[in-house]
């Protein structure tokens, strides 16, 4: 992988989605009092990581597959995010809906076929009757593959805008619509699932998107004083991570006073694009470090090639463990941490691997 540390970054994502289900769902309590804690206690920031990842790695790779064959080159490079995210995707909602919600099959007809269809198309993450129903993680992967045809749509319009423009505009649009949202969905006033499922969607999510996207552009155009900050260096690399740290610890202080985040429209419109600017530093950083991802790295990016089937399986897991009330907290995280990187080792090796086999792929973000 030409940056191997990424995997670090995509282990990160992982780990923080489980660790808050398991302490949503499961009582358990993870640096509760301490500001070390706060990433756990809002764990669901690790998709927000997922995208900016995303927003880089897909970025890049449909930039250089457009270069070289700009006439033909969306069709296949679908069918390699279908190859990758499909099988699993499929394997675990089948999982899920057996070991987890099989009175799915109680449903009428009709409607069991619409919630089945929409899931077939990616479009679950648009209703609230279909949000969250199947594997409730899945409405991120909608999301995703409903990016992947944007961006193919949308690639050459990007390349020639070039990084700067573009960024603006994506933020400009995410901010609008979230702006937007407020108008029918009041802050403080609107159930709060109402408001996760129409302002972390599309066009709402493009800033989050459009810090991968502009680093990708950087590297892609590869000249230039931002080209020169993307390359390998301990210089590089000091100012990317002290640009994280700064972001992170802002994002912090305006966060903790206003943790009922729904209640306030700037927190709204506003605080996902600070966050997504510093995992774009952190980024930046994995990029850039010059090393290489040995050593004590090892297994942690191990736990990064897996992480897609983490996220996917971790739920069916915490949720089929939470029918036995006496297993919570502290013993239920490790069960539910262990079966999860247990379960996506087995698919990653003997389910995922088969399929991109001799396939030149990007891992999904």
């Amino acid at each position: 992988m030409l940056y191997p540390l990424v995997d670090v970054l995509r282990a990160a994502a992982a780990l923080l989605v489980l660790t808050y289900h398991v302490m949503a769902l499961g009582s358990f309590q993870l640096l509760p009092d301490s500001l070390w804690g706060l990433p756990f206690r809002i764990g669901w920031i690790g998709v927000d990581l997922f995208l900016v990842i995303s927003g880089f790695v897909i970025t890049l790779s449909a930039a250089r597959e457009q270069e070289k064959n700009p006439d033909a080159f969306r069709w296949s490079f679908m069918q390699r995010r279908l190859r990758r995210i499909v099988p699993l995707y499929v394997l675990t909602c089948v999982v899920f809906i057996f070991m987890v919600r099989p009175e799915l099959f109680l449903m009428a007809p009709l409607h069991l076929a619409g919630m089945v269809l929409s899931h077939a198309l990616f479009l679950q993450n648009l209703s609230p009757y279909t949000h969250g129903v199947i594997n409730g993680v899945t409405w991120s992967l909608a999301l995703e593959m409903q990016f992947y045809v944007a961006l193919i749509l949308c690639i050459g319009v990007l390349l020639r805008l070039g990084a700067l423009r573009s960024l603006l505009l994506l933020v400009g649009i995410a901010w609008a619509w979230r702006y937007g949202t407020t108008f029918f969905l009041k802050p403080g006033e609107a159930i709060s699932h109402m408001q996760v499922i129409y302002t972390t969607e599309l066009p709402g999510t493009l800033d989050a998107f459009a810090m991968g996207i502009t680093m990708a552009l950087v590297v892609f155009k590869g000249q230039g004083f931002a080209a020169n900050r993307m390359k390998r260096g301990w210089g590089n690399f000091a100012m990317w991570i002290t640009t994280a740290a700064v972001c992170f610890w802002v994002a912090a202080a305006i966060f903790l006073p206003r943790g009922s985040y729904w209640s306030f429209p700037e927190m709204i419109i506003f605080w996902r694009t600070l966050l997504a600017m510093g995992f774009g530093a952190a980024l930046g950083a994995a990029i850039t470090c010059p090393l290489r991802g040995g050593g004590l790295l090892r297994p942690v990016r191990y736990l990064g090639q897996i992480s897609y089937g983490m996220y996917l399986w971790h739920l069916p897991v915490l949720t089929t463990l939470l029918v036995q009330p006496d297993l919570r907290g502290a013993r239920l995280y490790v069960i539910v941490l262990t079966g999860a990187i247990l379960l996506s080792s087995i698919s990653w090796h003997w389910l995922e691997k088969p399929w991109l086999k001799g396939k030149n792929l990007s891992t999904a973000g």
